[in-house]
């Protein structure tokens, strides 16, 4: 089995100059645990990842033939992948080579054949220094001409590693934020991806702004702000947005007690108000007899590895897109958004394709916001009838539980400042509702197994194969939900009477 001392090992024994390089050396520099390796040789690097590939019975792959770039795939003792990179220095000297990488951080280099007791790392931009002074410092100001994703790398690697993004390096990202449209949409999607799907998305979001990052990759979000709303909204559409995701996180907090999400606290300089201790209470006596299924349904995956909570996070971003384009004002001066709701799908659904997501992705996050207006509507009329309930679970499907806590996120976020108990109480229980529904009630409530099949029906009333046959049977299903037909028997005398009314 592969590990970094044995691979580092094998290449010293060959006893050719060689240098550690990137995110291995950065992570040793900190104490983090760390796993692939970044290797650059004088000269061969293809063949050298070909004989690591070889020693260690892994696989091997040429990354770019030009550059001579090649990449061992190996087995650690975990039977984890492990991925050795090797390059040839694209300049002769290795100063000069590292003048080409992005982050100060990520410019130090360690001597992997120096016969020495103690590391011998070469650091010509000083970025030992600025890894104690937990800074992302650009290497040149070059930096993001030359690779306009190193902008939202930049932002990546701070919330990853705990940093600041240094003052001259924000700058030159403010400078260069334009160009940011140039790098494809697949490299734009992987590093938005490990910005918003992640503890302190909500954060995240007000960075990129600031950046002048948002309007180029998200500019639907970018709209939002300094769009006003009238109460019980205290906040523009954009600061509301990112508070409802900052009380989804909060109730992922709840449902993965040990994972990154905590409790959250107000932040120095960010005027959202977060919920109470009290009012946390209320959600968790709520969602806490369903915490273990919400939490194994937001784990499934949509595409590749992927979650539900991941893409949840997004819609909660996405869920108000439509606003800009659909405020009005009444007579009273009231800011009204009709039809936000569809008109953000429609805006999610673009953003989703141009950022390359998956089918599944796109239509989750288009249908979470089309819909997410929906529990507010229940709650309104309470209790909602099991007829609601069970068209509500029709038109969103398995999405139903995810639109639940998007709609109580969107509650919380509004109402933090000053819960009125009765009118969040009643949220809640409706919550509470939907979620028992799904997950305990489910083949009554929600996707009753008919009495009569299709022959059955068309059997009994003369029908012909067609959609009348499906309809008839839509309405019966809908009639067992709502417990007006609890036998065969039953569902053809009911059924008799629909026929027979024409209805």
């Amino acid at each position: 089995m592969a590990t970094p001392d044995r691979i580092i090992g094998f290449i010293r024994q060959r006893a050719q100059p060689a240098w550690l390089v990137g995110g291995y050396v950065r992570d040793q520099l900190l104490g983090r645990s760390s796993h692939d390796l970044d290797v650059i040789v004088p000269e061969g690097g293809i063949r050298l990842a070909r004989a690591i590939a070889a020693a260690f019975d892994g696989a091997f792959f040429v990354l770019d033939s030009e550059r001579d770039v090649g990449r061992a795939i190996l087995r650690d003792e975990a039977g984890e992948a492990l991925e050795v990179d090797v390059a040839r220095l694209r300049l002769p000297d290795l100063a000069a080579d590292l003048a080409l990488r992005d982050f100060t951080v990520n410019a130090i280099a360690l001597d992997i054949v120096a016969d020495a007791a103690e590391p011998v790392l070469v650091d010509p931009f000083a970025g030992r220094a600025d890894l104690d002074r937990r800074l992302v410092r650009a290497v040149s100001d070059a930096a993001f001409v030359d690779d306009p994703l190193r902008m939202l790398r930049a932002v990546r690697q701070a919330i990853e590693l705990g940093f600041s993004i240094e003052e001259s390096t924000f700058d030159l990202i403010r400078r260069d934020a334009a160009l940011l449209p140039q790098a494809a949409g697949e490299r734009i999607r992987d590093e938005l991806l490990r910005i918003i799907s992640v503890p302190g998305a909500w954060l995240h979001v007000r960075l990129l702004a600031h950046l002048n990052l948002l309007e180029q990759v998200l500019p639907e979000a970018q709209t939002l702000i300094g769009v006003q709303q009238s109460v019980p909204h205290y906040q523009d559409v954009f600061e509301h947005t990112r508070s409802v995701m900052a009380h989804l996180e909060g109730i992922y907090a709840l449902l993965w007690p040990h994972s990154g999400y905590t409790r959250l606290a107000a932040v120095a300089g960010d005027a959202t108000v977060l919920l109470d201790a009290g009012g946390w209470a209320w959600v968790s006596e709520v969602l806490s007899p369903y915490a273990g299924d919400l939490a194994g349904h937001l784990a499934q995956p949509l595409a590749s590895s992927r979650l539900r909570r991941e893409w949840l996070l997004w819609a909660a971003l996405m869920h108000d897109w439509g606003k800009p384009a659909k405020r009005s004002e009444d007579a009273d001066g009231r800011s009204r958004f009709l039809e936000h709701d569809r008109w953000g799908a429609l805006l999610a659904e673009h953003r989703g394709q141009e950022l390359k997501l998956s089918a599944d992705e796109v239509s989750y996050l288009a249908r979470l916001v089309d819909q997410h207006m929906r529990p507010g509507y229940l709650a309104r009329d309470f209790p909602p009838s099991r007829r609601a309930i069970y068209r509500f679970y029709c038109d969103v499907g398995t999405l139903g539980p995810d639109c639940a806590l998007l709609g109580l996120a969107d509650h919380l976020a509004i109402h933090a400042p000053r819960i009125e108990p009765e009118h969040t109480r009643r949220r809640l229980e409706t919550t509470r509702i939907l979620l028992e529904a799904f997950f305990r009630e489910r083949a009554t409530r929600v996707d009753p197994p008919l009495f009569l099949n299709g022959r059955a029906v068309m059997a009994a009333f003369n029908l012909q194969p067609g959609p009348e046959v499906g309809r008839r049977l839509e309405q019966l299903r809908e009639a067992q939900a709502v417990g007006e037909v609890s036998s065969a028997e039953e569902a053809l005398a009911w059924l008799a009477g629909r026929v027979e009314s024409g209805v």
